[in-house]
């Protein structure tokens, strides 16, 4: 049986999450996932569009073994589908992340908002998110966290508390 939830968010597209296993449920998954991006394409005022598409440039560079150089192992297919969730699931007022390709094969998201104001989360395809991050002087956090398809509220938090700048410059902007 194939079953795909509909989870909702505060942005113009609503964030799918499969649980199904079988070849068909993971291609009506990408099938799914690839429409959506079709429309967010057409949606210029959407902030992520272009980090969606950074993502899958990364995920087709990174997808082979040694794709650095010094041995890094391949971004495989269920990380990149975590991350492309991940992003989707990210509230709409949260500032664009960078998108880091990591050696051990996972997917990071970078935000830097200054001095000792960083934080990397980071999905590996099973369903977990681990992050560390500087939230400002001598104050850090780091953890790992489920992924059942929306943004844990510890990172929605620590984000919050690096970039409140950028987070009210968007609100602002809207």
């Amino acid at each position: 049986m194939t079953a795909i939830a509909i989870m909702g968010r505060a942005t113009a597209f609503p964030s799918f999450y499969s649980t199904g296993t079988s070849e068909a449920s993971k291609e009506l998954q990408r099938l799914v996932e690839d429409t959506a991006e079709n429309l967010r394409k057409a949606v210029t005022w959407d902030h992520l569009s272009q980090v969606t598409i950074e993502l899958k440039e990364i995920y087709q560079h990174c997808s082979e073994p040694d794709w650095n150089g010094y041995g890094a192992s391949p971004i495989s297919q269920e990380t990149y589908d975590e991350a492309v969730r991940f992003l989707n699931a990210l509230p709409s007022w949260l500032p664009a992340p960078e998108i880091v390709p990591e050696p051990n094969g996972d997917i990071g998201f970078e935000w830097n908002c200054g001095k000792n104001r960083m934080l990397v989360a980071s999905v590996d395809g099973t369903n977990r998110i681990s992050y560390a991050g500087l939230l400002g002087k001598g104050n850090k956090a780091h953890g790992t966290e489920v992924f059942d398809g929306s943004i844990p509220q510890t990172l929605i938090d620590h984000i919050s508390r690096i970039c409140p700048r950028e987070i009210a410059a968007g609100q602002s902007a809207s």
